[in-house]
């Protein structure tokens, strides 16, 4: 089977965040489904990825999840991280995936440079875009913790 180059790219991207999760915090996760909603779990860190084919990368979780990332990240007692801590772990955790994804995508039309990660928190939040500009989208989950990776780019060659 050939895979199309949204398939490559999904690829790229949900394995550089496997590969991230499993050495930082030693949890392992694998690509629990591909869906092409817009969905969002209530924390989502998110970077522009800009180039000549521009994008925008999204890691989300809900809150519970990333407190279990983020205690198996630093070594805190899940009960002792903070909020603060759970945005940084998300901000880092979104800006290591799309350094390595930078990396890996270099020498590819998917080449791109990288912004600084923001935080958008919230219920309901979802993702719209232009009708023809499709979502790569994946759920990454595990025995711990399960996160929502999504990457948009303005083309597909």
């Amino acid at each position: 089977m050939r895979l199309s180059a949204l398939d490559k790219l999904g690829f790229v991207f949900s394995d550089v965040a496997i590969e991230i999760v499993s050495t930082i915090a030693g949890v392992s996760l694998a690509t629990a489904s591909s869906e092409q909603d817009g969905s969002f779990h209530e924390m989502v860190g998110a970077m522009q990825l800009s180039g000549k084919n521009s994008g925008t990368l999204f890691i989300s979780a809900h809150e519970h999840d990333l407190r279990v990332f983020c205690a198996a990240m630093t070594g805190t007692p899940k009960d002792d991280v903070s909020g603060i801590d759970m945005d940084d772990a998300l901000c880092e955790l979104v800006n290591m995936v799309a350094g390595n994804a930078k990396l890996r995508l270099g020498n590819t039309a998917y080449s791109f440079n990288l912004t600084t990660p923001f935080l958008l928190k919230g219920k309901n939040i979802s993702l719209s875009t232009k009708r023809r500009i499709p979502i790569i989208a994946r759920t990454l989950a595990g025995k711990e913790l399960s996160l929502k990776l999504k990457v948009i780019f303005s083309q597909y060659p």
